[in-house]
């Protein structure tokens, strides 16, 4: 899978990358739906922080959720939430379909 991770006019630092990396990895083995890449990009945005995510799957869905938190990591963590909600009901229903 790759992974990209950015900042629209703002630094990103090794420690927040490898934290989203780690985290669409432990994703990825919960859900098992073939992921074949990730896009996370940050921006800030007034006073608060913005966080995009973008995962393409090989089963042609593409899942986009935001997130905005008065701190980058919030901003990430409710993107994260958000994806979370978006593969689980995926799942569901190609289970139920096959």
């Amino acid at each position: 899978m790759d992974i990209k991770v950015s900042g629209k006019q703002l630094k990103i630092g090794k420690s927040l990358i490898n934290y989203a990396k780690k985290q669409l990895h432990i994703i990825n083995n919960k859900y098992l739906l073939r992921p074949t890449s990730a896009y996370i990009t940050f921006t800030k945005e007034h006073n608060e922080f913005k966080c995009e995510a973008l995962l393409h799957l090989s089963s042609g869905l593409t899942a986009c959720c935001t997130g905005k938190g008065r701190e980058i990591y919030d901003s990430y963590q409710k993107s994260i939430l958000r994806l979370q909600k978006i593969l689980r009901r995926h799942k569901r229903k190609i289970r139920k379909h096959h």
